[in-house]
């Protein structure tokens, strides 16, 4: 009995030294861990809000994108992408093509040309009462046709400001890639850069005055305007 009465003893007194010595090792860490874990949490938020900063970003440029975006334009982009036959997309740009209004042949000129394109095409633009810009267009093809009268639809109504900002990306939302050949896609892009440099002029030079003339004849014509005699 002394030997195990000497042997538990310690044994016990051990146990709840140990259970003492946990408790009070337990006790400064509980201390020390707000402050810890709240400096973990500290650094992991310092590191975060760069990460929400950047998507709040472009959640906002793509918000302010889309609200710039011609009215028209989103209901073409909407109506095309949610066609998911490639064939449907390429005759409904043909269809298009026959209702374009034609461009008179006196506008056929070398300032309203479209360069980079497979075929022939002629953009003109005019400032209209409201600011706005009326767009036309022609081609000796029914597919860059098609492609033209889309812009023009997209686009007229527009505000040379509306016409200048916007992000050409959003050709790649249209859904027109797998319809057309890669300089297809080229030429669209050209048209869309023409109609852009069409509304910076009318936006700049004002009303009447062709956007597509060197600045030199601009000047001219506006100052021939200004100083013209009303009748």
């Amino acid at each position: 009995h002394t030997q195990l009465s000497m042997v538990s003893l310690p044994s016990v007194t051990s146990r709840a030294t140990r259970r003492r010595a946990v408790r009070g090792a337990g006790e400064r860490p509980i201390r020390t861990r707000p402050s810890t874990s709240l400096s973990c949490q500290g650094l992991a938020r310092s590191g975060r809000p760069g990460r929400r900063g950047a998507l709040l970003r472009l959640r906002t440029q793509a918000a302010q994108a889309s609200t710039s975006m011609p009215a028209p334009l989103k209901g073409l982009i909407a109506a095309f992408s949610a066609v998911p036959d490639p064939m449907l997309r390429y005759k409904q740009l043909l269809h298009f093509a026959e209702k374009l209004e034609p461009l008179s042949a006196e506008h056929h000129t070398p300032e309203n040309k479209v360069e980079g394109c497979v075929s022939q095409v002629w953009v003109r633009g005019t400032l209209q009462g409201d600011g706005t810009v009326a767009f036309e267009a022609e081609s000796d093809s029914q597919l860059t046709k098609g492609l033209a009268a889309l812009l023009v639809r997209g686009l007229s109504g527009a505000t040379p400001d509306a016409i200048t900002a916007l992000d050409p990306s959003f050709i790649e939302d249209l859904g027109l890639q797998q319809s057309l050949t890669p300089s297809r896609n080229n030429g669209f892009l050209n048209m869309l850069l023409k109609m852009q440099k069409i509304a910076q002029g009318l936006g700049e030079g004002g009303e009447g005055v062709d956007p597509n003339l060197p600045m030199s004849q601009k000047i001219e014509q506006l100052l021939r305007k200004e100083f013209e005699p009303s009748r």
